[in-house]
């Protein structure tokens, strides 16, 4: 388990941690959305940035330690402090947050945005200035300025947690398990999968069956399966076709027997056209 850093002490390392709070809002991951989420409207200090021209809000006491990230995040007893990450961020900034109705305003209307309830605490404020800003987008887009447009769809929390109660914790392409792998760290990490693109459905509401339209997958099928726009079970057929291989290789080389490599491409071939031809 990673222990949490020490406390950030410089603006540059106050924008890494921003890029990792924007991250988490629109990463795949709807566990790290949801909790970031909550950490925003938890918040009493919160920095206020510009990211893709909006104003977005970042806890202190999140962005305060260096390269921090929720698992450590929220690791209990160890040692975070709203009050010294809020006297570190004044003193990086040259200013104390301060409250702001306006801003307020705005980040209430942000957090219902996330879709999280705000709590009844008197929030204040520091305000990157356009200078600082600039700093930030150029650190976040590593060269010339280039504007990125997302559309971000809205995904069920609940479902996605009936999904994996019925599925498991473990790819159902690969059988990747990551807690088995890397142990108390990767417990519970998974992505879901959505059968049917939920960009397909262009923004309109629509009823998901937890068990029908979503599949627990690892990153890694994940992304080969919206790659090549493939079904769960093309997918699977080709990772057959690959352990085949694997197998017929560790065959020819245990038993010595000798077999052309022409011929094993032949076969795998004809067995990737075979899988392939059963899309069209």
């Amino acid at each position: 388990m990673k222990e949490l850093g020490r406390l950030i002490e410089s603006q540059s390392e106050l924008y890494d941690n921003l890029m990792q709070v924007d991250a988490y809002l629109i990463g795949d991951n709807d566990t790290d959305r949801f909790q970031m989420a909550g950490l925003i409207a938890r918040g009493r200090d919160l920095v206020v940035y510009k990211s893709n021209s909006k104003l977005h809000f970042a806890p202190s006491r999140f962005v305060g330690y260096l390269n921090n990230d929720l698992l450590t995040h929220f690791v209990d007893g160890n040692g975070k402090h709203g009050t010294v990450t809020t006297q570190r961020i004044d003193k990086i900034l040259g200013c104390h947050s301060v409250p702001d109705d306006e801003l307020d305003k705005v980040y209430f209307a942000f957090c219902e945005e996330l879709e999280v309830t705000t709590t009844k605490h008197q929030k204040k404020y520091w305000v990157l200035d356009e200078e600082q800003n600039n700093q930030y987008s150029n650190e976040y887009y590593e060269g010339n300025a280039q504007q990125v447009l997302v559309n971000r769809y809205e995904r069920n929390p609940q479902a996605r947690k009936e999904c994996i109660e019925k599925f498991g914790c473990k790819c159902q392409i690969c059988e990747m398990d990551f807690e088995k792998v890397y142990g108390e760290v990767g417990k519970g990490f998974i992505h879901v999968h959505h059968i049917t693109p939920i960009s397909d459905k262009k923004g309109e509401m629509h009823l998901v069956n937890p068990e029908i339209n979503l599949i627990p997958v690892c990153p890694n099928c994940h992304a080969m399966l919206h790659k090549g726009k493939l079904s769960i079970e093309d997918l699977r057929e080709i990772r057959n076709c690959l352990k085949f291989k694997s197998i017929l290789i560790y065959a020819m080389l245990s038993s010595n027997f000798i077999l052309h490599s022409d011929s094993v491409c032949d076969i795998l071939r004809s067995m990737v056209e075979t899988s392939m031809s059963r899309r069209a």
